[in-house]
């Protein structure tokens, strides 16, 4: 992936599935924390593709399949 705004990002993220189960106030958090791993470093994972709930964690699914867990509280993945 090259590197997009967050805001590009964001609105990449609202055409995926599973959008609509992140509330409204979660929306930036998430957004946030997956841009700031898109940010850090070489990204090879490719576009996200679905959004979804895990082990009480958002996730993001990408083009390779790979998909990440999402800790909005301390702004991690795993």
């Amino acid at each position: 992936m090259k590197t997009i705004s967050k805001d590009a990002l964001r609105n990449m993220l609202r055409r995926k599935e599973g959008w609509k189960l992140v509330p409204d106030g979660v929306k930036d958090l998430l957004t946030d924390v997956v841009y700031k791993q898109l940010a850090n470093g070489t990204w090879s994972n490719g576009n996200p593709e679905a959004i979804f709930i895990a082990n009480g964690y958002y996730c993001v699914r990408y083009q390779n399949g790979m998909w990440w867990h999402y800790d909005l509280i301390h702004k991690t993945w795993f």
